[in-house]
Order: structure tokens, then C-alpha cells, then sequence
């Protein structure tokens, strides 16, 4: 990725899907941990659903070409579910014969896969996503990959003894493989989306930290690696019920303050929704900071005018070519109407504030 001079606007991840491909809510495939698209794929036949998720990401990818956004992805259209749809295709995983966990601290339980043997690397699995992306992308293609902690997390380990370290190691080593292979293939922003850091620091700051590192060690001047540390995906239904399934933003000063001395580039968190306090953004160093400042559980859409005070709000603690603005998080949730207002908006409150700066 070349040097940054500019403030910059990028997408977290996924996009709403068209319902030719998926056509309940994003919340119900989130709620299916993402098998729900495997049984639509069976519905519709392996060559057609493809025809679809081609087509559905080509369009997810048009829609930030029109309006501008510098980093993009292919709106994550092939994945059911943005940890699964890597975990299952790795020796030692067994998707087929699932068992009901507790996860994100008890906030919620999954059928998930089983750990039945030592996680290994098998073949390329987002390679050829990376490459359809960047042949139809105008800003840089980026790919994002689920973190070792957050992989910890969701499956059902019955080979490691609980031992949740070793568990997230292996999968380390096992991505290490697909980052260079996506390296290889001219990848320049690798993202390790690892919500999971935020709800356990102190397991974060003793191992989640080195086992992420892992799946890029020697490879840190051949690509932009950021880290996504979201505080989980809109959840009404919970909401209604008084449920507190949020990580708590308060670990945010001190993740931002132990990652400054980390290998990553980059550090996404969530800012829109929870009106984060963006005087902790100071704590990042010389990192650059991806800053959340469209909410992505709310078909309202920010105007350029709050995005514009927003962006400023945070130029008062960390530098143009350190910042980027982005969604809270993935956008599949939203209605494809204000996903693609709110990417349009985004993109002209950076062009306005880059405009002030000259």
C-alpha cells in the first residue's frame, strides 16, 4: 500500500446481500453462523448460486467504485459467515457434524464446527476472491481473515483439551500459508478481523497478540496488515430483551495503547454507534487508525455534514495520513438503498475534509 498522505475512507467487510442470492435478513444468516447460505447454495445447485455471487459481488464492488471509496473488498458475497467460511476448509475441522458452544462470553450460543484434529492448511481458500475483487476494483482490493482469537472462540475443540493458546497457534501457522499465497497473488491490505481481543484483553495482551503476529510473521514489509476489533454485529433482537452482547469500549484506549508497539499497520474499531470518546485515539502512536463513524445497525444515514465534523473531531488527535474512515463494521445488515447512501456519503465527507487540509 503506498505511503498515506490523505485521509482515507474504506469498507469493514460484508455488504448486503441481494436476495436473488440470500433473501432473508443479514441478521438471520448471522444467526445461522452462516450454514443458511450453504443450504441455499444446495437449493439453487452449485453453477447457478455461483452465477449469483458473482453477479452480487460484481454489484457490491460497482457500488463503492461509484462512490469512491480508496479500500474495498468484494462485499464478502461468497461468505455465509466471515470465520467459517476460512475454518471450515482447513484440515482438522469437521463442518458437517456441528455442537452447540457458548460464545463471545456467554452473550450467545452456535451449532459450531468441530475441532476433531490439528488445524492445518489444506489449499488457497480467498485467493481467487482477492483476485476477482482486484481485477474489478478502482481503489485497492483488500481481503479480510479471521483472527486466531476470534477462531479460538468459535468452534467446538475437541482435540486441544481447552487449550485455547495452541488451538489459535495452529491456525496461526495454518493462515500464515494463505497470507502468502495471497501475497503472492499481489494482495498489498491483508485484514485479521479479531473482535474477540476486545472481550478478553488480558488473554489478548498475553497470547492473542503474538498468535495474530504469527499469521504474518516475515511477511511485515510485503504488505498493510490491519487488524478489525469490532464490538460484535448489531443485535435488535438481543437489544429488545435487555441482553448486553457489546464488548466493552472502555479496552479500547488500552488496546489501542499495547497495539501501537505491535507489527500491524493498522487498527480498526467501531466509533459511530457508541459515539466512542475519539481522544483515545491518541494512544494508536504511529499507527494508523481505522475509524468507525457510520453506524451499521441503522438504515438512517449520516449526513456529509456530521461525517465532516466526525473526521475533524478525530484529526484532532492523530494525523491526515493516519487516518481512515470506514463503516463500525460489515454493512449486511443494512438495506442495499442506505448502504449505498452511507458509502456516497463517506467518501464525500473525505474528500471535503482532505479539501480543508490543502
Amino acid at each position: 500500500m503506498p505511503a498515506q498522505t490523505r485521509v482515507l475512507t474504506a469498507i469493514v467487510g460484508s455488504y448486503p446481500k441481494p436476495r436473488y442470492v440470500y433473501g432473508r435478513s443479514g441478521r438471520s444468516l448471522l444467526d445461522s453462523f452462516g450454514f443458511a447460505l450453504d443450504r441455499r447454495r444446495q437449493e439453487v445447485g452449485s453453477d447457478e448460486f455461483a452465477k449469483r455471487l458473482d453477479k452480487a459481488a460484481l454489484a457490491a464492488i460497482a457500488d463503492q467504485n461509484r462512490a469512491g471509496i480508496d479500500i474495498m473488498t468484494d462485499g464478502e458475497e461468497r461468505r455465509g459467515h466471515y470465520v467459517l467460511h476460512i475454518v471450515n476448509r482447513l484440515d482438522g475441522v469437521d463442518a458437517c457434524n456441528r455442537k452447540r458452544i457458548s460464545m463471545r462470553g456467554g452473550t450467545t450460543e452456535q451449532d459450531a464446527p468441530r475441532v476433531v484434529g490439528r488445524i492445518r492448511y489444506k489449499a488457497p481458500v480467498v485467493v481467487d476472491e482477492f483476485l476477482f475483487t482486484k481485477e474489478h476494483a478502482k481503489g485497492l482490493a483488500k481481503i479480510g481473515l479471521p483472527g486466531p482469537s476470534t477462531v479460538a472462540d468459535c468452534v467446538a475443540d475437541e482435540h486441544y483439551g481447552g487449550d485455547r493458546k495452541q488451538l489459535a497457534c495452529d491456525y496461526a501457522d495454518a493462515l500464515h500459508h494463505e497470507v502468502e499465497a495471497l501475497i503472492a497473488a499481489g494482495c498489498e491490505i491483508i485484514q485479521f478481523d479479531d473482535p474477540v481481543l476486545l472481550r478478553y484483553p488480558d488473554a489478548a495482551q498475553a497470547w492473542g497478540l503474538q498468535a495474530l503476529e504469527r499469521c504474518f510473521a516475515g511477511l511485515e514489509d510485503r504488505a498493510t496488515f490491519v487488524v478489525h476489533i469490532c464490538r460484535g454485529y448489531p443485535n435488535k433482537p438481543l437489544e429488545r430483551k435487555g441482553i448486553a452482547y457489546k464488548a466493552n469500549q472502555d479496552y479500547y484506549r488500552d488496546i489501542l495503547t499495547w497495539l501501537a508497539q505491535s507489527r500491524l499497520d493498522v487498527v480498526s474499531i467501531e466509533g459511530a454507534a457508541s459515539k466512542l470518546d475519539v481522544s483515545i485515539l491518541g494512544a494508536i502512536g504511529r499507527k494508523t487508525v481505522m475509524l468507525g463513524v457510520i453506524d451499521v445497525g441503522e438504515n438512517d444515514v449520516e449526513s456529509v455534514e456530521s461525517l465532516v465534523e466526525r473526521a475533524n473531531d478525530a484529526l484532532r488527535y492523530v494525523p491526515a495520513g493516519q487516518l481512515i474512515l470506514a463503516p463500525d463494521c460489515g454493512m449486511l445488515e443494512l438495506t442495499h438503498a442506505s448502504a449505498r447512501k452511507k458509502l456516497a456519503n463517506l467518501a464525500l465527507a473525505a474528500r471535503a475534509v482532505n479539501a480543508s487540509l490543502r
